[in-house]
Parts: structure tokens; sequence; C-alpha cells
């Protein structure tokens, strides 16, 4: 069977969006979706904000969770309908043929584009996905180069602030260990780019 697209999980600094970033470069047909792109419509208020500054993360996690206590599936949705609205004349969804009909709009989806969806966290983002058809990936980093990432990226005031402890960061460990796929990213650049190339291999195979 084809998979319906691809999910990146791992911890803050893992360097998920690296490796997408190699994979669309491989093929052009690769559209990337972050589950925490509706959070980030919230950036603005960081600016403002004293009380979070150098604290961008936590603030995004506590809005995350806000977010979740509707439905925690909440996240998922949202980049779910909104690849959808971007790429195909979507198929009603209803509740009692709710995944046979996500999976028809996600096969329409891909006459298109590969949707690719980066920041997995939550074991309910694992099953979300994992029930779309989507190749579930992992990208796994030593704990001191995802603190030199997160320094490199967010400046140092701002990793040390990152809350490793929080419940999501604590849960991707783990369900990063029951991907399908787990890549490596302690080595070279040109390492990711080549792991890059076999993610899209065993995309292509299917399962």
């Amino acid at each position: 069977m084809e998979y319906n697209g691809i999910i990146i999980f791992g911890e803050m600094g893992s360097g998920k969006d690296t490796l997408a970033d190699y994979i669309i470069e491989k093929e052009s047909k690769v559209k990337k979706y972050g589950l925490s792109d509706i959070i980030r419509g919230m950036k603005p208020v960081v600016s403002v904000s004293p009380e979070w500054k150098n604290n961008e993360r936590g603030f995004m996690q506590l809005v995350a969770d806000k977010l979740r206590e509707i439905d925690m599936n909440i996240l998922n949705k949202y980049a779910l309908g909104k690849m959808i609205q971007d790429n195909a004349e979507q198929v009603e969804i209803t509740q009692d043929r709710k995944w046979e009909e996500i999976n028809e709009n996600l096969r329409r989806v891909n006459e298109k584009i590969i949707p690719m969806i980066v920041g997995g966290r939550t074991k309910d983002d694992f099953d979300f996905w994992k029930k779309s058809g989507f190749l579930i990936v992992g990208i796994t980093a030593t704990k001191e180069n995802r603190f030199a990432r997160l320094v490199a990226r967010d400046g140092e005031e701002v990793a040390k602030n990152s809350n490793p402890n929080h419940n999501t960061e604590k849960e991707v460990a783990s369900l990063v260990e029951k991907a399908a796929m787990i890549v490596n990213n302690d080595g070279t650049l040109e390492d990711i780019k080549a792991k890059a190339s076999d993610v899209l291999e065993t995309y292509l195979k299917g399962y």
C-alpha cells in the first residue's frame, strides 16, 4: 500500500526542520506543514509581553496545551484541513466513515503534492497520522547536540529557558522509538542529506 504522506517526530533541537528541508530539496512535490503552524500565529504576543521574554517556547507550549484542552487532535485536524483546503476538492468527512473519507481526501491531495508534517509530539499525533496512512519518521540526536542547535537558532537565553521536561517533550522521546523509520542526526550535514534520500525511498516503497 502507498503512504499518504510523511510525519517527522523528534525532540526540540533534534533537526526535524533540517531533515524536512532536505527532503523537499530532493523532491519538489513535497510540501511541508507544521503542527505548530496555528500556534505560530500567536508569536506577536511575546513581543509585547515582557513576562514571556526569552521564554517564547514556554509560551508556545502553553498555547498548545490550552488548544488541546478543546480537542486533543486540534493541531492535527488543522494541518489536515489546511492541506486538503490547499490542494483538493474536499469529500465531506462523516463520523460513520471518518477514516475512509480522510484517506480519500488524502488520495486527492497526493495527486498534487506529497504532504509532510513536521512536529509530531504526542501519542494522539502518532495515532492520528498512522491511521491517516503517513510514514512515521523519528529523528534523534544527543542532548548536547540538541542544546547546541537550540542556542544557534534561538540564542543561549531562550535555549536555557526551553523546558525539556514539558509533557510533550517527555512523550515524544518514547514515540520516536516506535516510528517506522528512525534517523540519527548526530553526524554531518552530508549525513542528514543522505538520510533524507532514505526517507523518500522508504516513502515511495510504501508498506
